[in-house]
């Protein structure tokens, strides 16, 4: 009779109380008049993203309803936490660019302390990001970018002869592994010096240690949700955002070629021996900003660390990408095709910056690869003060986090007729001033966008002329088809990879 009891007094009590907190919280949206997608505990609207749903399909139903019911805001839950899906492009605009001040910050996990990788540009919030963002962006000038152009064709001619080879044993060419090859060797190479050779392997640890970054288990994209969540209880426990055999591999690296720099006193004018001079010096006008005027090795390490990882996967991406559109449409390719002959033809036969410039219509190919296929496919901001939505009749809250749907807007058919269609003429630009300014947001908008931007299009639009200009391609047997994404990668990937075969022109 004692366990009897114990469970009619103590345990049925304390559970009841429970299911109606849970289901008192899972209301914390309808209780504010916002439309919400229905949660179940413990996972709140997760339940199946990284085996049966992808993130971007959670959010593509939030999108949905905010459009059937023109609203500007649908909420959903991580867990337990309540975040707000922007679903009007006013209201984009404003949070990005508008009202930035109001939400500057990504609110995303950072614990230095355990895990010196989290502290990047992307995930800083407030002031230390104001200040590493301002000295950072000199990296990403044209003139900076256009120093950098010889190293990338020079890994340009080793990415021909890699892609050449499968062409010549007529096998078919796992694109993206010798887009990641190719970024990889780039961004390696402009941005820190590094002979990554990737290329010649065709593999290479790097790229490894990215697929532990952008290719977790489902259990691990969780485990992400449930940082950014509990991010006190997260750093109490000391919890790291990152693998260990992350850090364990890129702290020392980054370390031993600082130390090999500084030793032999090289300087080469990459984001590195900025990040260095920011180390040692700092600058006269931050003798005001105590604290800020100079960075450690754990931060440049970082740095470094994001902008390695996140350039060039991302350029990967949308470069294997646009390659499999390409081979899929061949009355697109070969439009691409003749211009790039026609510019080369202006500049002696060579990939030149300024030939690169000329390109018009691969310019629009791009972008509809990015409007397709958006390698980051939402951008979350954090209000940092109570924020009044006049549309929703809602305050929100300091500290709300908001995901601005990338994907979803991509894919509108209001937006983008028969959005699944490959359809570089939608960037015309005719049809782009037709459109909303904030229907097409691949690096974001407003002060907070996509520092690398210019580096990584260059990347990507280096890498299509050169294998388009000797080489036609087309859809190998080995390509899953028709294209499914895969629902456990953070980036977006085909299931079973790009597959395509070439032949020389």
């Amino acid at each position: 009779m004692g366990y009897v009891n114990v469970v009619l007094y103590l345990v049925l009590p304390a559970l009841t109380l429970l299911y109606y907190y849970v289901k008192q919280h899972y209301r914390y949206w309808a209780n504010r008049n916002i439309p919400q997608l229905e949660a179940s505990f413990p996972v709140g609207n997760m339940k199946g993203v990284g085996s049966k749903l992808h993130f971007n399909d959670v959010l593509g139903e939030a999108y949905s309803k905010g459009k059937a019911q023109s609203v500007p805001l649908v909420g959903l839950y991580f867990m337990l936490k309540p975040i707000l899906i922007v679903t009007d492009l006013d209201m984009v605009k404003r949070i990005l660019v508008k009202d930035f001040n109001s939400f500057h910050d990504r609110g995303l996990y950072v614990n230095e302390r355990d895990d010196p990788l989290s502290g990047h540009l992307f995930a800083l919030d407030g002031e230390r990001w104001r200040y590493l963002r301002n000295k950072l962006s000199p990296t990403f000038t044209s003139g900076k970018i256009k120093q950098m152009f010889a190293t990338i064709r020079e890994i340009g001619d080793e990415f021909l002869a890699s892609v050449t080879r499968y062409v010549d044993r007529e096998e078919a060419i796992d694109v993206k592994l010798l887009c990641q090859c190719f970024t990889c060797d780039v961004v390696g190479s402009c941005a820190f010096g590094l002979q990554c050779n990737s290329l010649k392997n065709e593999g290479s640890k790097l790229l490894e240690i990215g697929d532990k970054v952008f290719k977790p288990p489902a259990w691990r994209n969780m485990l992400t949700f449930l940082l950014i969540s509990y991010k006190g209880i997260a750093k109490r426990l000391h919890l790291a955002a990152f693998p260990a055999e992350v850090a364990s591999f890129f702290m020392p690296l980054v370390t031993e070629t600082i130390s090999d720099r500084e030793r032999k006193a090289i300087e080469r004018p990459d984001f590195l021996n900025l990040l260095i001079q920011l180390k040692n010096k700092g600058t006269v006008e931050d003798e005001a900003s105590e604290g800020l005027k100079k960075l450690t090795l754990d931060e440049v390490a970082a740095q470094a660390f994001v902008f390695f990882f996140a350039g060039f996967e991302t350029s990967s991406t949308t470069l294997s990408f646009a390659m499999f559109e390409l081979a899929n449409n061949p009355a697109i390719q070969e439009r691409v095709r003749a211009e790039v002959l026609e510019k080369l033809k202006l500049h002696d036969g060579q990939i030149t910056y300024d030939a690169l410039k000329e390109m018009t219509y691969l310019d629009q190919v791009i972008n509809e690869t990015l409007r397709m296929y958006p390698p980051v496919s939402q951008l979350i901001r954090v209000s940092t003060q109570p924020y009044a939505v006049e549309t929703a009749k809602v305050t929100l809250d300091r500290d709300t986090m908001l995901m601005i749907p990338i994907y979803a807007i991509h894919h509108d058919a209001s937006i983008y007729p028969d959005p699944e269609r490959f359809d570089p003429d939608r960037f015309a630009p005719d049809a782009v001033h037709a459109r909303h300014t904030h229907a097409f947001l691949p690096f974001g908008d407003g002060p907070r966008n996509c520092i690398g931007m210019r580096f990584g299009l260059l990347e990507v639009k280096f890498g299509i002329v050169q294998m388009v200009s000797k080489l036609r391609f087309t859809v190998s047997s080995r390509m899953k088809m028709p294209l499914r994404m895969s629902k456990s990668a953070s980036l977006l990937e085909a299931e079973g990879g790009i597959w395509l075969n070439g032949a020389k022109l």
